[in-house]
């Protein structure tokens, strides 16, 4: 039997509270404009009627994180009102006393899952015919995998992944850390891998496997890498994987 159509939007590396930006004022001034790019993302996916909303690490840029930020993306992650997916990056990694100890964005939101396992866990969405993987991060280290233990498809569900690291061909020597290569993609069989950590728009499928790193959403700074956009995927059995790209910076 056909499983029903799934809309999600792909996005990671948001750096909220970026704090490598000038002087105080103008720290205070980009911390503001990432907020507010923030809630553009969530516009965007109420917009789009998304079914999901994956984000795959870094989603803050360091575990200092005001309360007052938290606060603001625990009221929007509320207002989105729709299953929601983080990951912790490299920025925001599961140290001891970790944002993600710190704060619970789960509180009056049961629509929002934290991937915390180091081992990699499941988030189950039943009303979706959806399964989302991911493995948590807690050292950004060579030694680190971000796609190990992932499970075996379920051919009844929509089979999504998360991972968070440098994407490498299988001949390739990684020289940094949490490496993901290209045959590890394409041996997960899965409908469509979420990445974050590399600041442009890729498509890095493999096979069978659609794999896409969504690039950073905020495009200012020293970051000229940052390529300003997120991703809406479209699932269906007879369509497959569609991907179209969202810009919201100029």
């Amino acid at each position: 039997m056909p499983r029903r159509p799934l809309r999600l939007l792909h996005t990671a590396d948001v750096h909220l509270d970026g704090d490598s930006y000038g002087t105080r004022e103008e720290r205070a001034a980009h911390r503001e404009r990432g907020l507010q790019l923030f809630r553009r993302i969530v516009d965007r996916a109420v917009t789009d009627d998304v079914d999901l909303v994956l984000i795959a690490g870094d989603l803050f840029d360091h575990n200092r994180v005001t309360d007052e930020t938290v606060a603001v993306v625990h009221a929007e992650l509320r207002r989105l009102g729709r299953s929601v997916v983080i990951l912790p990056g490299n920025h925001d990694a599961l140290y001891p006393n970790a944002i993600y100890d710190r704060h619970d964005l789960t509180r009056d939101a049961r629509h929002v899952h934290v991937i915390r396992r180091l081992d990699g866990e499941v988030v189950d969405l039943p009303g979706l015919e959806a399964m989302v993987w991911g493995r948590a991060m807690e050292e950004h280290e060579p030694a680190f995998s971000p796609l190990a233990g992932i499970p075996s498809r379920d051919r009844h569900r929509w089979c999504l992944a998360m991972g968070h690291g440098f994407f490498y061909e299988d001949h390739e020597r990684p020289e940094r850390s949490s490496p993901i290569f290209a045959g590890e993609i394409r041996d997960t069989g899965w409908d469509y891998l979420a990445l974050g950590h590399q600041h442009v728009t890729m498509d890095v499928s493999q096979g069978a496997v659609t794999a896409y790193y969504a690039g950073a959403p905020i495009r200012e700074g020293s970051d000229r890498r940052a390529d300003g956009s997120l991703l809406r995927i479209d699932l269906s059995d007879a369509g497959g994987v569609r991907i179209r790209r969202l810009l919201l910076t100029p």
